[in-house]
């Protein structure tokens, strides 16, 4: 008879980490997630977003403590900060399929609608007279993403 295996199993082409390199192979995993995400974003595109908010958040608080009547529900400001980032959502999902998917709908739903409170209340609207818009609105986005591909 033969002396070799009818069924072989195959080898893998490296070999396992020792038993104490685990925490070597989990940082290469981090450091090559980070570099990826460094030629998707680039180094300074965060800075830019960060810094544009904080000088606005500063020029918003500057003009109330000098009793420049700018906005009186200044706080809305920071509903945009969600928004900013589902505005952004969907630009990638956009970028990374070459169309506009239903993830990139939601992700750009969730931006206006986000975008449009801060406005209602930076602005004083009735939101209690206006809402059923947000209703309306929301029904045609399902509407909508329901016709666009995964």
């Amino acid at each position: 008879m033969n002396d070799q295996n009818p069924n072989p199993t195959p080898t893998p082409s490296t070999p396992p980490p020792a038993p104490g390199d685990w925490r070597a192979q989990r940082y290469a995993e981090r450091m090559a997630r980070h570099e990826e995400r460094m030629k998707r974003f680039g180094t300074r595109r965060h800075g830019w977003t960060w810094g544009v908010i904080l000088i606005l958040i500063g020029v918003v608080l500057l003009l109330e403590n000098l009793k420049i009547p700018f906005l009186t529900n200044w706080w809305a400001l920071f509903i945009l900060i969600p928004a900013f980032w589902a505005y952004v959502g969907a630009w990638e999902n956009i970028q990374e399929s070459g169309k506009f998917t239903r993830r990139a709908a939601s992700s750009l739903t969730v931006a206006i609608l986000l975008t449009v409170l801060c406005l209602v209340f930076l602005t004083n609207l009735a939101f209690g007279l206006y809402w059923p818009i947000v209703l309306i609105a929301g029904g045609i986005a399902l509407l909508l993403s329901g016709s666009l591909p995964e």
